[in-house]
């Protein structure tokens, strides 16, 4: 049986991350030790939320033995989209009139074809662009229309993956950072 919680999209996981998890395993009346594989968004986006995800998901598969896999946020987003649109591009704000976007053709499978990898691009004239080269079905998903990656889309997407991963998978499971931290950039 797979589970999922999901909290408000506040920006304070760090906050709520642990509490979460106490949440979700009283819920389902699990054990810590019952967890028999961990999935966890790799990004982009907050770079302090995708550490600390990394950090709780890499922990968890280490100390208890168990596979850990990390997928894209906008894989996520793109999966988890309500539509019968063929081309799907997520996007999540990456400041500075900035966006990391990729874009997914569903084209009647079940699975998503990533078609352009998950990067970053300006703001302007993206749609136009993304529009000349795959027509008019394509459907721009986004938070600030609601739409968030969801757990449990997380959960449908990693469980064939979990399947196939071993213990020591936690080693491999490493951020999306697309751009650097704004730190880093000043350095």
């Amino acid at each position: 049986m797979a589970a999922s919680y999901t909290g408000e999209h506040d920006w304070r996981h760090a906050e709520r991350l642990f509490s979460g998890i106490g949440t979700l395993l009283h819920r389902v009346k699990w054990p810590l030790q019952s967890i028999t594989g961990v999935a966890v968004s790799i990004g982009p986006g907050s770079f302090t939320g995708i550490r600390i995800g990394l950090a709780v998901a890499r922990a968890l598969g280490q100390s208890l033995r168990v596979p850990v896999v990390g997928v894209s946020s906008l894989e996520i987003m793109a999966a988890g989209a309500k539509t019968k649109a063929t081309w799907l591009a997520p996007q999540v704000d990456a400041m500075r009139d900035q966006v990391f976007f990729g874009l997914f053709e569903r084209n009647g499978r079940p699975s998503l074809h990533r078609v352009i990898a998950e990067t970053m691009a300006p703001t302007a004239g993206l749609s136009k662009k993304l529009k000349r080269r795959v027509g008019r079905n394509l459907l721009w998903i986004s938070p600030l229309q609601g739409c968030y990656p969801d757990a449990r889309v997380l959960l449908e997407i990693a469980r064939p993956r979990l399947a196939k991963a071993g213990t020591s998978s936690y080693r491999s499971v490493l951020p999306l950072y697309i751009r650097r931290a704004a730190a880093e950039e000043r350095r």
